[in-house]
């Protein structure tokens, strides 16, 4: 058989297109992994302040469980495998975040490490009853805010 330039030409335009699939659907699969990791933080965070607000009566295993996985959570969705430039607001359906993440990455990071302090301190909070747990949601707070503010765009 012979190859002809056509024949390349096509092998060319199938690979392409069969390469752009798998990155379009790459990129869908590690939206909708940061998205479910955002979600089991915010339920998370949500048992926190239930608590701290005495929606709920305080339980410090409760409290301590809910600190870990929202650790846990943090840090799985900050890793950087899960944040491929392209994969954003202004690349991909439903996704919230900003393309700024990437023309800030260092920045971005830098928030990533206060949300995982703040964390961490919640997490240390647990063990000392309420009133320590009531204190910590505040950097818990800002830390959430402070990323979002600015590399979030705001629900539709």
């Amino acid at each position: 058989m012979k190859i002809t330039a056509k024949r390349v030409g096509l092998v060319l335009a199938a690979s392409l297109a069969a390469s752009s699939a798998f990155a379009a659907s790459h990129a869908m699969e590690q939206q909708k992994a940061r998205e479910d990791l955002m979600k089991v933080m915010g339920q998370n965070l949500g048992v926190l302040g239930k608590m701290a607000k005495g929606e709920v009566d305080f339980d410090g295993a409760a409290a301590a469980a809910a600190a870990d996985a929202l650790h846990e959570a943090a840090v799985k969705v900050l890793a950087d495998d899960m944040w491929e430039e392209g994969i954003d607001s202004m690349s991909v359906d439903d996704s919230r975040a900003l393309p700024e993440i990437w023309a800030n990455y260092d920045d971005f990071k830098d928030k990533g490490a206060t949300l995982i302090a703040a964390i961490e301190g919640a997490q240390a909070a647990t063990g000392e009853g309420l009133q320590a747990v009531q204190a910590s949601m505040g950097d818990l707070g800002g830390a959430c805010g402070g990323c979002h503010k600015v590399y979030r765009a705001p629900e539709e």
